[in-house]
């Protein structure tokens, strides 16, 4: 597996890449531009990311799956969005406009003011356009935990209740519950308004690679873990709402994760993939600037995860 690995990252457009069994880092190597140092962006798999901050909030006491987000952010209670609830939020369920064709939610002008610090993620969210409940199949409203739909609004919504919740920062939030406990070594960027300093929960996490890796290990250790998290952990590698397979994404979603039979997959545009075998601990960690080679990766993977375990009976 380890040549099959190699023969692939070779000949593919992958940038960094790793097998994981269990705990244990099997093979791991990157490529030009990826050095060491260089922090690699993970696009969406920072969803994932914002889940995992979620499920420490929720064993933290800060928030719970039932409650909507206007509990917590009361600048949205007469908003549609508002009447989300956490669970919905984190299954892309939140019944609102199903964004841009690249899954985002702002215009290029917004874009902008919230780069220059003149707008801020919350005052996105409160826009009628964003905001509002997206008409159903059958006309009239789409009520939140009906229908899926992938875009920004939900994992941003999440960003912005975490940081009303726990009174504190995106940013340190994620650090202090997430990234710091997973055993990364090197500095992490992650993104913020200049207004408010509420995260981009949709994704924009820049780390080491190595520290990506680390990430994943302690993603599958905790979901062996007893307790709360967990059992969180746990349930968001489930399938929870089908996704209709788009394109060549998993057909089903759980909390910020994607599913598909006994793997599940945190998923960034350009490449990026971590995805986990929940049978067997067995891993594969991703990293490019493009997504042709899909198909050849996916094969492996399907052939990584199949292996007997080493390590579990």
């Amino acid at each position: 597996m380890v040549e099959k690995a190699k023969a692939l990252f070779a000949r593919s457009s992958a940038k960094a890449m790793a097998l994981v069994d269990d705990g244990a880092i099997v093979w791991s190597e990157t490529k030009t531009p990826i050095t060491p140092e260089a922090l690699v962006f993970g696009f969406s798999v920072g969803k994932t990311v914002t889940g995992l901050a979620v499920g420490q909030a929720i064993c933290a006491g800060k928030l719970t799956l039932s409650s909507r987000l206007q509990d917590h952010v009361t600048e949205l209670a007469s908003t549609d969005l508002g009447r989300a609830t956490v669970q919905d939020l984190l299954t892309m369920r939140s019944g609102t406009w199903e964004g841009n064709k690249d899954t985002s939610v702002w215009n290029p002008e917004q874009a902008q003011a919230i780069a220059m610090g003149r707008m801020n993620w919350l005052d996105l969210l409160k826009t009628d356009k964003v905001s509002a409940a997206a008409s159903s199949t059958f006309g009239g409203k789409r009520k939140p935990g009906e229908v899926f739909s992938y875009k920004s609004t939900d994992p941003i919504a999440l960003g912005v209740a975490l940081a009303q919740a726990t009174g504190t920062r995106y940013a340190e939030w994620v650090e202090q519950t997430v990234l710091l406990p997973a055993g990364i070594e090197g500095p992490a960027a992650i993104a913020q308004d200049r207004a408010a300093g509420y995260g981009q929960g949709d994704g924009a996490l820049r780390m080491r690679f190595d520290d990506w890796v680390r990430l994943a290990v302690w993603v599958r250790k905790s979901e062996s873990q007893p307790g709360c998290f967990g059992d969180y952990v746990r349930d968001s590698m489930k399938p929870m709402t089908p996704t209709d397979k788009i394109g060549s994404m998993p057909d089903s979603y759980g909390y910020l994760t994607w599913v598909r039979g006994e793997s599940s997959w945190a998923i960034g545009h350009g490449g990026q993939r971590i995805a986990w075998n929940r049978r067997n601990g067995r891993t594969l960690v991703a990293f490019s600037s493009v997504e042709d080679y899909m198909g050849d990766l996916n094969q492996l993977y399907a052939e990584w995860s199949s292996l007997p375990s080493l390590n579990i009976p």
